[in-house]
């Protein structure tokens, strides 16, 4: 998944050191991460995207992807798509070498990707990709999220049953049940029970959702 303060569906209580509180510039892969972060949040698709703001959803994929740099016009025409100022998407963001989130300040609203819903368990910290979420799948045997990204995966199972699918090789997890991979492989998650399943899942880079 992104670092977005203001304008994230995520909100949190923060503890920091102040030794290193800088801004920090973002890089490519950061800026994409936080343009599908926002986009997801919104419930647009690439096509809405290129619809609202006359950009090709095939380059908004792939400066989401971090695979190209967006021109400034670029960055209008997305910020435009999205509701938002242009400098909101590339402005520098101060963040503190650690993070506290009480379950009482947990998001009220699940960010929804595909047919699961998220959680996130912390804001990001300085100079650390990791993020790690609560994953809800409903109860629906086809698969609620498929997707790849670089970097990888671990989840474990807090309730329920979960089938997860890399590069077509099913491995059925119950609770307590832990999975470690390399998230460039494609990967899908689904419940075979007849109740929701729960899962921790941690993700270096941040899951951009």
């Amino acid at each position: 998944m992104a670092t977005l303060t203001g304008d994230a569906p995520m909100t949190s209580t923060a503890h920091s050191t102040s030794s290193s509180l800088t801004p920090r510039d973002p890089s490519p892969p950061e800026l994409g991460r936080r343009i599908k972060m926002l986009r997801v949040s919104r419930g647009l698709t690439l096509k809405d995207l290129e619809e609202r703001g006359g950009i090709s959803a095939t380059h908004v994929s792939e400066i989401e992807r971090g695979k190209a740099s967006p021109t400034v016009g670029a960055l209008g025409r997305i910020a435009r798509a999205l509701g938002m100022r242009p400098a909101t998407l590339v402005e520098a963001k101060i963040q503190p070498d650690f993070q506290v989130m009480r379950a009482s300040h947990r998001p009220a609203r699940a960010v929804h990707w595909a047919k699961a819903a998220f959680e996130p368990l912390t804001e990001p910290v300085h100079c650390s990709p990791l993020g790690a979420h609560i994953v809800r799948l409903p109860i629906d045997r086809d698969a609620a999220l498929t997707h790849s990204h670089e970097g990888e995966e671990w989840v474990t199972v807090l309730a329920g049953v979960c089938e997860l699918v890399i590069d077509g090789t099913p491995h059925v997890l119950r609770e307590g049940d832990c999975l470690h991979f390399r998230a460039h492989r494609t990967h899908s998650y689904s419940n075979l029970a007849s109740e929701p399943a729960v899962l921790l899942v941690a993700s270096r880079p941040q899951l951009a959702i």
